[in-house]
């Protein structure tokens, strides 16, 4: 009975690798200033331009600065669908919210020298938390089901799906006045990736009941370096560019609890690549209270390894390369009170995106084009404290995915939305 049970999961499991990738990779939303603008590439103010303009950190002031940041995240996305089995619509939805995502930054500066670090989160985030399930243990429920039907088993549900992705990003930058209008940064980060899954589902019928349940761990650890130059043309517009090397991210499989532990033995590994980045910014100041920011990213996923698919392609390489572009505003209103608001736009560019949805995750963690605004303040304690409050709303327009890994193909109906709230503190001394 043990051998036919682990078997029939093992032929599920092959066909349907057991790998949520709940994050979002390469994330932008790392500060609460962020979130208030959704353009920082050029900002030449604040601790978190650790992250976003290192070679910009030395026209601050000299000093020592720090940003402490926390983000809220409400996410709902659903997907609806029909197998074709006479069991009619079925939907699922998230639950929960993320309640933490922090950032930490610190920058030195003197004379002409910056050396900075911190700690964020780069990847991740969120997770994809279907307390009944999902699509996916769906399509592992009932293959699994007709393999065991012989002995009884003729039912199943409980359903569950969790997974949580974080990966954290240490970096320890050095920046460079070379004049007064020219400056570069050189440093790298060290990414410490955290996943955790589960999943599982009850079997019913003549025979006692079968709880199959995954629950595993993968970590990973790489380095990656980064490079950077702020071009100030005038008093009024800044330029600035830097760019993050591909991380090279190699999984392990560790502390699986799980009832069935073959699918993700301790050990088994895996890649998912943090992939390169190119982020570049525009702003220029049109009075003194007046700023307007211009970003673009460029994110180059199919020169990162995430393995290969059941069909045995790259899925980098289905997935495609992406980019982001972003327009900011800042106003100051009074001395202390700044506001702001910012727009962002992400397109994925996806050689076959029915084939990346195969991976199970996808529709849980959904992931194509979509838009985000953002609004908030940012108001100054005293001359060396600040406070910045931003609220942000990411848009995405209903989708029909074909699920090309279920024989019949049926469509996916998928709706999302999500809601930011972010606090962050700036200190100097």
């Amino acid at each position: 009975m043990k051998k036919i049970i682990k078997l029939s999961v093992l032929l599920v499991g092959l066909l349907m690798p057991i790998c949520v990738s709940a994050q979002m990779d390469n994330l932008a939303n790392m500060s609460a200033k962020w979130i208030r603008a959704n353009a920082r590439n050029a900002a030449l103010d604040g601790a978190d331009i650790v992250n976003y303009n290192p070679a910009g950190l030395v026209k601050l002031n000299d000093g020592i600065y720090f940003s402490l940041n926390n983000q809220t995240l409400f996410r709902k996305p659903q997907h609806s669908f029909d197998l074709g089995l006479g069991t009619g619509e079925q939907s699922f939805e998230q639950d929960g919210a993320d309640f933490f995502l922090p950032s930490f930054y610190a920058a030195f500066k003197k004379n002409k020298w910056a050396v900075s670090s911190g700690i964020y989160v780069t990847g991740g985030g969120a997770s994809a938390d279907y307390p009944e399930g999902s699509i996916n243990t769906t399509l592992m429920g009932y293959p699994f089901l007709s393999t065991i039907a012989p002995m009884g088993y003729s039912s199943f549900n409980n359903q569950s799906l969790k997974a949580s992705s974080y990966y954290l990003a240490i970096p320890l930058n050095f920046s460079y006045l070379v004049t007064e209008k020219l400056s570069f940064s050189v440093g790298g980060r060290y990414i410490i990736a955290n996943n955790h899954t589960e999943a599982g589902m009850v079997f019913h019928g003549t025979s006692p009941d079968y709880s199959m349940t995954v629950d595993y761990k993968n970590e990973a650890r790489g380095f990656g370096g980064i490079i950077g130059l702020n071009y100030a043309v005038s008093e009024k517009l800044n330029l600035a560019i830097h760019y993050e090397t591909k991380v090279k991210l190699e999984f392990e499989a560790k502390d699986n609890k799980g009832t069935y532990k073959d699918l993700a033995p301790d050990g088994a590994k895996s890649d998912r690549d943090l992939p390169a980045v190119l982020y570049t910014g525009i702003s220029y100041k049109i009075n003194e209270k007046l700023t307007t920011a211009l970003d673009f990213n460029y994110y180059f996923q199919k020169g990162a390894d995430w393995g290969k698919n059941s069909s045995d392609k790259e899925i980098s390489e289905i997935a495609g390369d992406c980019y982001h572009i972003a327009l900011g505003t800042y106003y100051q209103v009074l001395p202390k009170l700044q506001l702001s608001a910012g727009a962002k736009y992400i397109h994925f560019g996806y050689s076959n995106q029915e084939q990346y949805y195969t991976q199970l995750g996808a529709y849980e963690a959904v992931k194509y084009d979509n838009f985000n605004i953002g609004i908030g303040a940012g108001y100054s304690v005293t001359d060396n404290v600040q406070v910045d409050l931003g609220i942000g709303r990411t848009f995405w327009t209903d989708k029909s995915i074909k699920a090309e890994n279920w024989p019949s193909k049926p469509n996916v109906d998928i709706t999302n939305k999500a809601y930011v709230i972010a606090l962050g503190l700036d200190i100097k001394f």
